[in-house]
């Protein structure tokens, strides 16, 4: 703590007890900041992932936790997700992918992948030794 923090802070508790006792006035409640926008994309994003909660939709949208659960509770209204399981996650009825497109893409990445494994292992593979040749590491 330097000479002027100490200073501020003496004077501040010296002249506290000088200044008239204000009543603690009562926050007010904020209400959820969500409009039709962002409901469009909280069932976008449902419809998306197949899945919904409060929490991504609060982490998506950058709103508070109540404004989420807000529009959780509507979209179970409106029907675009089922209600919540006991993790909070609401499914969607509908979503825009479905689950053997997923698979069929999952399928053909896996197949691409093996086969540029095994090309790259091929043109990495030493060429055949001829067993003629003494094993140099057995010298």
């Amino acid at each position: 703590m330097d000479r002027r923090d100490f200073l501020r802070t003496a004077s501040a508790a010296g002249l506290l007890p000088l200044l008239p006792v204000m009543p603690a006035a009562a926050a007010p409640a904020a209400a959820p900041v969500a409009n039709e926008f962002m409901y469009g994309m909280a069932v976008f994003n449902a419809r998306l992932r197949g899945a919904s909660s409060a929490k991504h939709i609060a982490r998506d949208l950058a709103i508070g936790k109540d404004a989420a659960a807000a529009l959780q509770s509507r979209m179970v209204q409106d029907g675009f997700v089922t209600l919540p399981n006991a993790a909070g996650i609401a499914r969607a009825p509908d979503p825009l992918m479905q689950r053997s497109q997923s698979r069929k893409t999952a399928e053909t990445l896996k197949n691409m992948l093996k086969e540029k494994a095994e090309e790259f292992i091929e043109a990495d593979a030493p060429e055949d030794i001829n067993p003629d040749t003494p094993d140099p590491l057995e010298a």
